[in-house]
């Protein structure tokens, strides 16, 4: 967060609390359906899952981070801003199992492809046959919506901000940081949307799933650029402004 940006709800309330609490769930639901090993085996199974959770629970993280920048920065507490809420907390919950899923899915994956490359046996991790070729696309699009749902939702988040601009009394350069927020999960949103239209274009062909999965791929580069540009405009602003 930036220093310049007044914060409006430093004060936690009721609203962050029970969401912090649905978080905490979310990131609890990744690890709770592992049981405890009983041997050793399942003890390397074990572990070999906690790449897949750690890639899951940075993206919520970073979802969660997301949610505490808006209600610090503006602190809105009206039955809009605790719908909307509402909404991306329903969407992050269901979006927990698809996202372990994919990422478990990608791990063995991978694990497989760099195995076989240095001549080994394929890996042996659970649920190497959880999902057919034909199904990949499937698992994309349920993905893909779940992650552009929470992405748009904070989008209108952060839209209503703006339009209550007057009413926070937000300055020049609030206003510009809210704008470059807004933007961000407008961008954050479209690259899921991208990959879902790619995976229910090409569903018929065996690649889908490869095209689908790369549009992620999307993100540095859209970033770099995207960063860099809202960067410099930023830095003329503060200079501008003399703060």
């Amino acid at each position: 967060m930036n220093k310049e940006f007044r914060f409006r709800g430093k004060e936690q309330t009721r609203i962050e609390t029970f969401s912090d609490a649905v978080f905490a769930l979310a990131i609890t639901m990744l690890i709770v359906s592992t049981e405890m090993p009983k041997d050793f085996t399942e003890m390397l199974t074990f572990v070999a899952d906690l790449l897949p959770f750690g890639l899951c629970m940075a993206l919520i993280v970073y979802i969660w981070y997301e949610h505490f920048q808006f209600f610090i920065r503006y602190g809105f507490r009206n039955p809009r801003i605790v719908v909307f809420n509402a909404m991306l907390l329903f969407v992050v919950l269901f979006y927990v199992y698809p996202l372990k899923f994919l990422a478990k899915l990608l791990v063995v994956i991978y694990s497989n492809i760099f195995m076989s490359l240095f001549g080994y046996e394929r890996a042996t991790l659970s649920g190497v046959q959880m999902i057919s070729n034909e199904e990949m696309p499937q698992l994309m699009i349920i993905y893909g919506l779940g992650a552009a749902l929470v992405f748009a939702i904070l989008t209108l988040m952060y839209k209503y901000a703006l339009k209550k601009s007057e009413e926070l009394e937000l300055n020049e350069i609030e206003m510009f940081d809210t704008r470059t927020s807004l933007y961000t999960n407008i961008i954050m949103g479209s690259v899921p949307l991208l990959s879902v239209l790619f995976a229910w274009i090409f569903s018929p062909y065996w690649f889908s799933s490869i095209i689908s999965g790369f549009t992620y791929m999307l993100y540095p580069g859209i970033f770099a650029i995207y960063g860099s540009k809202r960067g410099r405009k930023r830095k003329l602003l503060v200079q501008r402004l003399g703060l």
